[in-house]
């Protein structure tokens, strides 16, 4: 399924948590990718998985893509709860983040996620990234975010060398 914005995404999630009858089954992880320093949420459904990878663009304003990226296993499920838990909104800071809240905790744990994203869903992490980079050139074509981005960037640069 492809979706055509973050919001679109979070309402479609929120429809199929509301529709489900197995809501203990769902689980999410989030990591940051400390080389690209974008975060990798993986919300694993009582269906389905989805992978939201977002960036920082401007201080608290996230930009962001999702897609299915495969099916839930039981291996997985036990994998993802190697993470500490964290409300889901503390990482994702979006608006439509308490939509998702809904179903609890999150894991918190970048190796775990990057294991996801390496080693289970690598196939995937191609169009997510041009999604991705496709999003922030459109944000970035405005000014008021432009400066904002590099500013970011560079006061970020210490804890991503």
């Amino acid at each position: 399924m492809e979706f055509h914005g973050i919001d679109e995404f979070m309402l479609f999630l929120k429809t199929q948590f509301d529709r489900s009858e197995r809501k203990q089954d769902w689980r999410a992880l989030t990591g940051r990718d400390h080389i690209g320093s974008a975060y990798d949420t993986f919300i694993f459904t009582d269906e389905k998985v989805f992978q939201v990878k977002a960036k920082e663009f401007a201080p608290k304003k996230m930009a962001s893509v999702a897609c299915e990226v495969g099916s839930p296993s039981p291996d997985l499920l036990e994998l993802i709860k190697g993470g500490a838990p964290v409300p889901l909104n503390v990482v994702s800071r979006t608006p439509s983040a308490y939509s998702v809240i809904m179903f609890g905790m999150q894991q918190y744990s970048s190796e775990v996620s990057d294991l996801l994203r390496r080693e289970y869903y690598s196939s995937r992490q191609d169009r997510l990234e041009s999604d991705l980079d496709r999003s922030l050139k459109v944000l970035l074509d405005r000014p008021e975010y432009r400066r904002a981005y590099r500013d970011l960037k560079e006061s970020q640069e210490g804890y991503f060398a």
